[in-house]
Order: C-alpha cells, then structure tokens, then sequence
C-alpha cells in the first residue's frame, strides 16, 4: 500500500465514491449549460425577427411564461428623454389588464418601475403584498398573480425602461431564474433599440410620402378627392402618386402613376414624374398622348432612371357632357360609374408601353364621352392586385365595390371602395384619386 503524507495509508479502493459526485456535479454542469443554451436560442431567435416595440412586448411575454413560468411580463419604456413618465409597451393581444391600467407612472420612487429605471438596478418581491406595502399609490384593482420582479433594461450605458416578471404565486428567484432574466434584459434592450431607431426611420419616411403629395384643385361642377394607403411593410417608400392640374384653358388633366420599386429611389423618380408632367400638362396644351411623349424623352434627356405606368387624362366640356382624352402608359384601366350605378373599366385594347422602356414608342390617344353624374375612379395597382390571385378577380371586385357605393358623395366612395378591398395588411401602396362629373355649364363659361 502506498503511504500518504504523514506516513498515513491511502486506500485505493475508496476512491470511487469521490468519482461518482464528480460525474453528478458534471452531469448538473451539463443541464444548467444546455438549459442556457436553449434560453439563448430562444432569445436570439424569437427578439431577432422583431420589428416594432409591439413585437418586441409580445416576444418578451411569451419566452418570460416559456422559460420563466411567468403569468405575465411586459416593458415599460422610458416616454421621451424629457418626459418624466415611462409607459408600457401593450403587445399586439394584450391580455395583462393591470399593466394596461398602469400604463403610464411617473419616472420617480412612486413605483417600482420608475424607481427601477431610476436606480438601474433590479428589484424582486416575492409576495405581492410586499410590493403593495412598499409602493401604496399603485392602482392594485386588477392585481393577479402575486411574485414580481422588475429589472432595468441597458443599452451602452442608458437605461430605455424596464420590464416587470409575475409569477401566478409565490417565487424565490433561482440563480437560473437570474440568469436567464439577465439574458433576456440584455436581447430587449438591443431590439428595443432598433425598433426605436426603425421607427423613427419610418417616421421620416412617411414625412416624405405625405410631402410628395399633391392638393388638389378645385375645378368648376367637377368634385375631386383622393386617397393614399402606404403598404404595411413601411421600411419601403411607395411609387405611387396622383395629381390634377387646371390648364390655362379651364380644362382639367388628371394623372395617376406607379414607380417601379419601394424605396428611396423610387420614392424621388416618383418625385420627378410627377412635378414634370404636372409643368408639362399646364405649359403645353396638347394632347395626353404627346405629353406623355414629351415626359418620356425628358427622362432620358435629364436622366431619370426609372419605370413607371401611368394613366393620364384630359377633361374636356362636350355640350352637355364631359369628354375624356386620355392614354394609358401600361397602367391599370379606371373605372367608370354613370349615373345608373353601372360600373365599367376604361380601356382600348392592350395599353402603352410602360414610361422609361422607349422613348420613342408610339402612344395612342382615346376619347369616352362622360355623362354628368358619373363617377371616374383612378387607382394604382396595389388595390386589385393579390399574390397568386388572377388580376381580373380583383377588377372584378373593384367593379362591384364601386357599383355598390355609387351613391355616395365621391370622398366616402373612395373610403367603401378602400374598406372593401384592401386586406388588414397591405403588400403595396395603393394611390386613389376619383372625380365626379357635375353639370357642365355653357360652352366658353368660365
């Protein structure tokens, strides 16, 4: 046998048992790793496909009740840099009634949110009566659940808000329940972060579209109003626009185009389209289809890259009715209501080419008569076009949505139509723009 220090006997033999509670402390090791792991691919791929602070709420609730067991758990942001208040984030199915009660505190100790963004550090009670002791003011007249805890949420040194923890009954927090709401803190406040700055990039985006809109005039016993949808997916810059110019003459043209593309650089062709032809139609008076020519050879003369349909038009006074001229530049055809409710598509064949193709293509004028008290719908073609649907289903559906709502004063037509066809989340932007036909008054009235 050897012999240890001190001359005393070291048995071989027992050294299994030492062996055994290595492996056990190696095996724990083991879970609390792979139980880690799985929380983080849980953040990573739940928080990484967030796009607005709804998402990142609802997110953050649903891996708090996977991996926390967690009645509820929502985030409360702070309101602005010089506001005094957070406010809570509601998620897009909101079902936590109390935080919507609470849903803006003062940024101050009257809380424990606000004393949590106040402090950056995190706070934990394990009843809800030590919280309600604490914190008396809270209105508590729709309190469940009953262990809470509150923890800053960090970004590069600057506390964005905090998020609250309920567990349905009493809880001691675990190292692992630490843990994993630190991890879980950390991934919110980066995706709160890019949700915000996305935001306000959206924000800016929807400053331009709107700024890129025209108003309308207002011609004689002619009754025009339009209406813009941009897409859901606002990372994107519609193409679209509409406009109506009063030529020198008293007649009225009308235009509405679509840029190829969705985004900075469609939005600023759209930009160039629209301000060129709207000079084009007031300077020159001639006819649409030489107008819109006389677009296509400045594109190519001042450099404008860029695709775009357009439908441009020209309203005439006939006697007792309106004349229509115009040209189709491979735009989807309008819609005409006539006095009766009978709607019909304005078309002659197969369309122009599309602007930007060729500038020296040929391009065809038309005439429709128009009756008064009819109605003339322009649209892009985000309003009838589906994916994986036949485009002549959705004209069909535009016919009998505008046939429905003839009757009404052409404002509140442009709303049914809008109601009837476009689904809770729009793929493209849809450009409307309708006129309805009054009586003309004499030849030469001004």
């Amino acid at each position: 046998m050897p012999e240890g220090r001190e001359g005393a006997i070291v048995d071989a033999g027992p050294a299994v048992e030492p062996s055994r509670a290595s492996t056990s402390a190696d095996d724990a090791d083991l879970l609390d790793l792979a139980h880690r792991s799985r929380v983080l691919l849980a953040l990573s791929e739940g928080l990484s496909a967030t796009v607005t602070l709804a998402d990142v709420a609802g997110t953050v609730e649903s891996i708090a009740l996977d991996q926390l067991g967690c009645l509820h758990a929502g985030m409360w942001l702070r309101d602005g840099e010089e506001t005094e208040t957070v406010r809570y984030v509601a998620p897009p199915d909101v079902t936590w009634e109390s935080a919507v009660r609470n849903g803006r505190l003062p940024l101050d100790e009257s809380n424990p949110l606000g004393l949590t963004v106040l402090d950056a550090r995190p706070q934990h009670f394990a009843r809800k009566q030590d919280q309600n002791c604490l914190y008396p003011h809270l209105d508590t007249s729709a309190q469940v659940g009953s262990a809470r805890s509150f923890t800053p949420l960090v970004s590069r040194g600057e506390v964005l808000g905090a998020m609250a923890f309920l567990w349905p009954g009493e809880h001691l927090l675990t190292d692992q329940d630490r843990l994993t709401i630190e991890a879980l803190s950390s991934f919110t406040a980066q995706a709160v972060q890019r949700a915000t700055l996305l935001q306000e990039r959206l924000d800016a985006l929807v400053i331009l579209q709107s700024a890129l809109l025209p108003r309308l005039p207002r011609p004689d016993r002619l009754d025009l109003a339009a209406r813009y949808l941009p897409a859901a997916a606002r990372d994107q810059v519609g193409g679209d626009w509409y406009d109506a110019v009063v030529m020198p003459s008293g007649d009225t043209s009308l235009m509405v185009g679509d840029v190829v593309g969705h985004d900075l650089e469609a939005a600023a062709v759209m930009g160039q389209l629209r301000h060129m032809l709207r000079a084009i139609a007031w300077a020159v008076d001639d006819t649409p289809s030489r107008n819109v020519v006389r677009l296509d050879e400045a594109m190519v003369d001042l450099d404008v890259d860029g695709l775009a349909s357009l439908f441009f038009a020209r309203i005439e006074q006939a006697g007792p009715d309106w004349s229509l001229r115009w040209t189709n530049a491979g735009h989807p055809p309008p819609v005409l209501v006539d006095p009766a409710g009978r709607a019909t598509l304005v078309e002659a064949g197969a369309a122009d080419l599309m602007l930007g193709v060729d500038s020296r293509t040929a391009r065809a004028d038309n005439r429709t008569m128009i009756s008064a008290g009819s109605t003339l719908v322009l649209y892009t073609d985000g309003l009838v076009e589906r994916r994986r649907e036949d485009l002549g289903i959705g004209l069909d559906r535009l016919l009998a949505s505008a046939e429905r709502h003839h009757g009404r004063p052409v404002a509140e037509l442009l709303d049914r139509v809008l109601a009837d066809l476009v689904p809770d989340r729009l793929d493209d932007d849809v450009a409307l723009l309708g006129i309805r036909f009054g009586s003309p008054g004499p030849v030469g009235d001004s």
